[in-house]
């Protein structure tokens, strides 16, 4: 926790000296209650720019890979994030993830499953979070990331109202879920 609190100013800092960053609509995090956060991927630093606005602690997944690099492996692990193998058994992830948000750790993730480095402002989103959600039975909130794909300048970090997951879980109601936070995500880009 201490450590986390430490990346988190110094994260801040960082973020200042580049040109600073606006948050918008924190009042939509919930200040209580796990929930998953899922955002527009355009660079490496959006899971730092989520966790910024928020004053609790968040847990994040990444890909194992990137654990396997001795000093990303360890800052990592200090800001708590968990390692998937995007190869591995998807049962593993999911149930590794909704253990950790039946903890009360809030997550970010980000359904374009990598970063968009095209025109469009979203690439098609994958269905996972929505099958976060409604396994764990958890709110999402939408997040949009404005300029994080620029070093230096303004970034804004805009959160969106919870989106409750339905109680089903079959593949329609997945869908609806994913279209339903794809299209709040872009509206928090566009507005």
């Amino acid at each position: 926790m201490m450590f986390y609190r430490f990346i988190w100013w110094l994260c801040n800092i960082i973020a200042f000296l580049l040109g600073g960053i606006t948050f918008r609509n924190t009042e939509n995090i919930p200040k209580d209650v796990s929930f998953i956060a899922a955002g527009n991927h355009r660079s490496s630093i959006d899971p730092f720019l989520i966790a910024l606005g928020m004053k609790r602690q968040m847990a994040f997944i990444a890909k194992d890979s990137l654990f396997r690099i001795p000093i990303i492996k360890h800052l990592l692990i200090w800001v708590n994030a968990n390692p998937i193998d995007r190869n591995g058994s998807p049962k593993v992830v999911i149930e590794k993830t909704v253990e950790l948000l039946h903890k009360g750790k809030p997550i970010a993730i980000f359904p374009e499953g990598t970063r968009n480095k095209g025109e469009e402002p979203l690439m098609s989103f994958k269905k996972g979070a929505a099958l976060l959600a409604i396994d764990a039975g958890v709110p999402i909130i939408p997040v949009g990331i404005l300029n994080s794909n620029k070093t230096f300048g303004r970034k804004t970090v805009i959160y969106g109202k919870p989106i409750m997951p339905p109680a089903e879980n079959d593949k329609n109601s997945r869908e609806a879920l994913t279209e339903t936070l794809r299209e709040e995500i872009l509206k928090l880009l566009v507005n």
